[in-house]
C-alpha cells in the first residue's frame, strides 16, 4: 500500500475533525457543508468495506485511513491506532481486524470514537460508537449524488430527515432528547 497515500488520507482525518469536541457540537473544521447521519454499527459490519470500495471508486483514490480516535494517545501517523483501508482488503478481513486482541480490546467491542477519511478527501466520517451515532460529512452538494450508491449502503440520511420521520427503525432519531436535537439540527443542517 502506498505510503503518501496512507499520510494523505491520515492527514484528512486531522484536518477534518475537532477531536476536543463531542456531539451533538460540530466535530467537523473546514469546507464541510452536507451531512448524513446512520447507526454507528454499520461501519463494523463486514458490508462497510463495500461502501468503501464504493467510496474509494468513486473520488478514485486510493486508500481511507480508520482512526480509533479514543486508542490513540499520539496522533503521528507511526504511533496512531488505525487500519488503513483499500480495495484489497476484503469484508472477512476487514472483520478479523476488528475483532484482533479479543473481546477486551477489540475494536468491533470497544465503545470508542472513529474517524474516516480518504487521500483524496471529499468525504469525511465521524463515529460516536458510545451515541450508536455516525455522521459523512461531504464537501458539497454534489457528494449526495456523486456517492449516492455508497451513502444508501450505509442507510445515510440528512439529520433533518431522521428527526422529522425518525426513519430509522434500529436508531429513534424522532426520540433524542431536546438539546442533542437541536443541537444536531443546528450544527449539521445541509447547506452550512
Amino acid at each position: 500500500m502506498n505510503n503518501a497515500a496512507r499520510r494523505k488520507a491520515f492527514d484528512t482525518v486531522m484536518r477534518s475533525l475537532d477531536f476536543d469536541k463531542l456531539l451533538p457540537e460540530r466535530v467537523f473544521i473546514g469546507e464541510w457543508t452536507h451531512f448524513l447521519f446512520f447507526e454507528s454499527d454499520r461501519i463494523f459490519e463486514s458490508g462497510f468495506m463495500d461502501a468503501m470500495c464504493q467510496l474509494l471508486r468513486l473520488e478514485h483514490a486510493k486508500v481511507a485511513c480508520l482512526l480509533n480516535v479514543d486508542k490513540t494517545e499520539v496522533f503521528e501517523l507511526e504511533n496512531v491506532a488505525a487500519l488503513f483501508l483499500d480495495e484489497a482488503v476484503f469484508g472477512k478481513e476487514y472483520g478479523d481486524e476488528l475483532r484482533a486482541g479479543g473481546p477486551a480490546d477489540a475494536w468491533l467491542y470497544r465503545v470508542d470514537r472513529y474517524a474516516c477519511a480518504s487521500d483524496v478527501g471529499e468525504w469525511c466520517i465521524y463515529c460516536e460508537k458510545s451515541n450508536d451515532i455516525a455522521v459523512v460529512g461531504l464537501r458539497s452538494a454534489d457528494g449526495i449524488k456523486k456517492f449516492e450508491a455508497p451513502l444508501q449502503h450505509l442507510w445515510a440520511r440528512p439529520i433533518e430527515d431522521l428527526m422529522d420521520g425518525g426513519c430509522s427503525p434500529l436508531f429513534p432519531f424522532d426520540h433524542l432528547v431536546p438539546a442533542w436535537r437541536e443541537g444536531l439540527v443546528s450544527n449539521y443542517r445541509n447547506g452550512g
